[in-house]
């Protein structure tokens, strides 16, 4: 839930409260019920109860209106928001074109978070409070996420905001420095760190690869295509991410072989239909036979 934005918040609040009436209490009496039983006569089914934001692998049909293919995707992953109020299925959100869909045929991925898979970044909360003497209007200085050198060393390290500000400590932040380990400081031991300058070999591909992009990937030594994401490692070596995997597939001096993987139909933009990369990659093979 830490991962998620804030237009989730009603859904977290909601299934909070239908959570709560699920709880035990006891009665004047001395007896033990729930707020559940009281209201509908009936004791709670504990089966309805799921894993909240958690992320599912939903069945799909077709895109559109065309069929999906033998070699599509036959899936999509969706976020978990709720339970359905016109059916016994839960209700999913799909971010890829903001829209919800209601299904009882679903599976969830447990071996990754919905905000992990799908990028988010934590979004952090508001602070509502009555202004009077005793307390004033405070701004953070730094946001979280953001790079700074803690002027507690020689040279000063590097850290990254993760802890805001609250009322009662208004000038302590909480950092994560690069071995993992967490420290609090006050803003005045903190200084920005400067921006990274983009290194000369990044800037010479495509503008589109980048971290995190999303991508088609079919070399020569595979049997078959693969969707999935790029990422780029301190050494500026390149690895694919296939869907549902955590192992990388090294791509072999993509800055050199860039072109050439784009122009052979080894590599492309976003999730392209395996159909049309067949295609390609036969065209080509086709071409090399002519020549």
């Amino acid at each position: 839930m830490v991962e998620l934005l804030a237009k989730f918040w009603f859904y977290a609040v909601k299934w909070a409260a239908e959570v709560c009436n699920y709880f035990p209490m006891k009665l004047e009496d001395g007896s033990w019920s729930t707020p559940f039983k009281l209201i509908h006569m009936v004791k709670p089914d504990l089966r309805v109860l799921f894993k909240m934001f958690g992320l599912a692998a939903v069945p799909r049909e077709c895109i559109g209106h065309s069929q999906l293919g033998k070699f599509e995707a036959q899936s999509f992953p969706m976020i978990a928001v709720g339970r359905c109020s016109n059916s016994n299925g839960l209700l999913f959100y799909n971010p890829a074109n903001g829209t919800f869909v209601s299904s009882i045929d679903y599976k969830f991925l447990l071996n990754v978070t919905s905000g992990a898979h799908f990028g988010y970044k934590y979004q952090s909360g508001t602070f509502l409070y009555r202004l009077d003497d005793s307390n004033s209007i405070f701004a953070p200085k730094f946001a979280l996420e953001t790079q700074v050198y803690v002027h507690t060393h020689s040279p000063p390290s590097l850290a990254t905001i993760i802890g805001i500000l609250t009322n009662q400590s208004l000038d302590v932040c909480t950092v994560v420095l690069k071995d993992s380990s967490l420290s609090e400081y006050t803003e005045d031991l903190l200084g920005l760190a400067p921006e990274p300058v983009p290194s000369v070999a990044s800037s010479l591909l495509p503008a589109w690869i980048k971290r995190g992009a999303k991508a088609t990937l079919f070399l020569s030594t595979m049997s078959k295509p693969r969707h999935g994401t790029l990422n780029q490692l301190s050494d500026h070596s390149w690895l694919f991410y296939p869907e549902k995997s955590t192992v990388g597939t090294l791509i072999p001096d993509l800055l050199a072989n860039c072109q050439h993987l784009l122009d052979t139909g080894q590599l492309f933009r976003g999730y392209a239909k395996f159909k049309n990369v067949y295609a390609i990659r036969n065209n080509h093979s086709l071409w090399d036979c002519v020549l």
